[in-house]
């Protein structure tokens, strides 16, 4: 057990140079974040090993060919049973590594279970920095800088080693043997959190502390281990409705927004989905949002207050659904504020006046920065983001009041009678000529006294 802990902790300089086969699994099953969903693979485990994902109840989840599980604190709505609790310690007795990233909070975040099981507390005391390490680790020089964005300090009980320390010695990081594996405890600040993997901070040191500390579990490579998928799934309707242990709470009633909302979204844009879109509807574990991926639209399951509060999930459903409805061609510039605003206007036709006032409020919003919204260009680089949302709005309800009723309508059936589903791209040109062939009016013009760069030119799509 020493010598394995030593290991952990010897340079990188003397590690073997082919590193031990990792077969990671990155959790998503207690809370739902697009940074576990590959992004913390790509910052530190790439170069080593495969990773997979859990969507599953994390005490169904199948660890034979795994030798590291990464986990974070979690969301009060999941908690971690005491099946995954078990599962989880089993896993580490077996010779294996686990990683939970987590800090203490009011109330304290369900991982404070996790940490207790393996005689570790979080804390609410902040982290001081600068962080030193307590001895050297693989990658990290004597006296080099870790990099820390905040967070709290940990209590150890028997069996704990500090690997990581605050300018006070309070422990942020540290590692515990259990028979021949190993559990880790760090402060999120320590990690990453970048949706777009853009900051892979202390790479140099956290890498090979996984790699050793999940060495004595040999994988087998030639059997890659694979995404678990939510166990649940059922037909609802049309839907195949998709869930785990921890969202079957919200399952249902989720599923019977969705069709409520459906046919609304059918009389906004006129048009059914093309085939194949919008056939699942799973359940997330997150109050952070969702996203679509054509075929299926995922939902976080606790957004906005919900239940308490409806409106935001019948955004959010039709959001969602709205990126699917678009293709085979996704929006140029207004790709985002477009699936809102179908969401808006779900939302009106439902009766709900947050609708409208959301409406109101990025409007007002986008003003700010352009009075009229004939000065600033929304494809430039430095645009900012209430500008671009703002703009489009204006224009979809201008749109409807100067060539309505049903302008958004007329749009997308133009869309879907005069662009080929296999063409190679979308521009603002081509947006502008199938609105102008909408509406029966050139557009383009009108496009250019609100700062959009666009010519009727550069597009076969342009009535001639």
């Amino acid at each position: 057990m020493i010598a394995a802990f030593l290991l952990a902790c010897v340079p990188a300089a003397q590690q073997p140079e082919a590193p031990p086969a990792i077969h990671s699994v990155c959790d998503l099953s207690q809370e739902f974040s697009f940074y576990m969903d590959g992004r913390f693979h790509s910052q530190y485990l790439k170069e080593v090993g495969r990773d997979a994902r859990n969507w599953g109840s994390l005490h169904r989840l199948d660890l034979a060919n795994v030798n590291l599980l990464i986990l974070t604190a979690g969301d009060a709505h999941v908690p971690y049973s005491a099946e995954s609790l078990a599962h989880v310690e089993e896993f580490v007795r077996g010779g294996c590594a686990v990683l939970l990233m987590a800090d203490g909070n009011e109330p304290m975040p369900p991982g404070v279970a996790l940490a207790a099981r393996f005689g570790a507390k979080l804390t609410t005391t902040r982290a001081q920095s600068p962080l030193a390490a307590t001895r050297s680790l693989a990658g990290l020089e004597d006296g080099a800088e870790i990099v820390f964005r905040g967070g709290t300090a940990l209590e150890l009980g028997a069996g704990w080693q500090t690997r990581i320390h605050d300018a006070d010695g309070r422990p942020v990081l540290a590692c515990r043997a259990l028979e021949k594996g190993w559990i880790l405890i760090g402060s999120r600040g320590l990690f990453g959190q970048s949706p777009d993997a853009s900051d892979p901070i202390n790479a140099s040191w956290i890498t090979p502390l996984l790699v050793n500390c999940a060495a004595a579990k040999h994988v087998d490579p030639k059997q890659p281990h694979s995404s678990t998928w939510a166990e649940h799934a059922r037909a609802v309707g049309p839907l195949t409705l998709e869930y785990h242990d921890g969202t079957a709470r919200f399952a249902d009633r989720i599923a019977e927004e969705f069709a409520l909302v459906r046919p609304h979204l059918a009389e906004i844009t006129g048009v059914e989905p093309v085939d194949g879109m919008i056939q699942r509807l799973l359940i997330l574990p997150t109050g952070g949002g969702g996203f679509s991926s054509g075929e299926r639209i995922a939902i976080g399951a606790w957004w906005g207050g919900y239940p308490e509060q409806r409106y935001p999930m019948v955004e959010l459903l039709a959001h969602e659904a709205g990126h699917s409805w678009v293709l085979p061609h996704p929006e140029p510039l207004w790709n985002e504020p477009i699936a809102t605003y179908m969401g808006i206007l779900t939302g009106r036709r439902l009766g709900m006046p947050e609708a409208q006032r959301t409406l109101e409020q990025q409007i007002a919003a986008g003003r700010h920065h352009d009075p009229d919204f004939d000065r600033l260009d929304p494809f430039a680089a430095d645009a900012p983001r209430d500008l671009v949302w703002g703009k489009s709005f204006f224009i979809f309800e201008e749109l409807e009041r100067r060539h309505g009723p049903g302008a958004f309508a007329k749009y997308f059936r133009a869309k879907r009678a005069c662009v080929a589903a296999d063409r190679a791209a979308y521009t603002m040109d081509d947006c502008v000529a199938v609105w102008s062939r909408a509406v029966a009016t050139d557009l383009f013009p009108w496009f250019r006294s609100l700062a959009f760069d666009v010519n009727a030119a550069r597009t076969e799509l342009a009535p001639r």
